[in-house]
């Protein structure tokens, strides 16, 4: 005797039924870029608000409290700009399936 088979078979990634999407050298080189560029700003911007915190706390006197209020100043706002530039890629990526599909 044979096991029953099952009624659906399931294919695609983690068995979800997803079809796969084919990535254009267009699409990987926007997706490195975006990479690159964010974790830029999360560097950045750390070591900027960090630095600025750190010489604030000197000429106030030394208070290590400055350097970490800085420093998650400039988490904030590095995570406010990586997510607004995100959302801005998404509405172009929108706007150009747009045009290539004619709607």
């Amino acid at each position: 005797m044979t096991a029953p088979g099952s009624a659906r078979t399931w294919s695609g990634w983690y068995r979800s039924g997803a079809r796969r999407r084919t990535v254009t050298m267009d699409d990987a080189r926007r997706m490195s870029n975006s990479a690159w560029a964010n974790s830029s700003r999360l560097i950045s911007g750390l070591i900027l608000y960090t630095g600025l915190g750190w010489l604030v706390s000197r000429w106030v006197g030394h208070q290590a409290l400055l350097m970490a209020v800085g420093a998650m100043i400039g988490l904030g706002l590095s995570y406010y700009l990586m997510f607004t530039s995100l959302a801005h890629e998404a509405r172009e990526d929108e706007a150009r399936q747009g045009r290539e599909n004619g709607t």
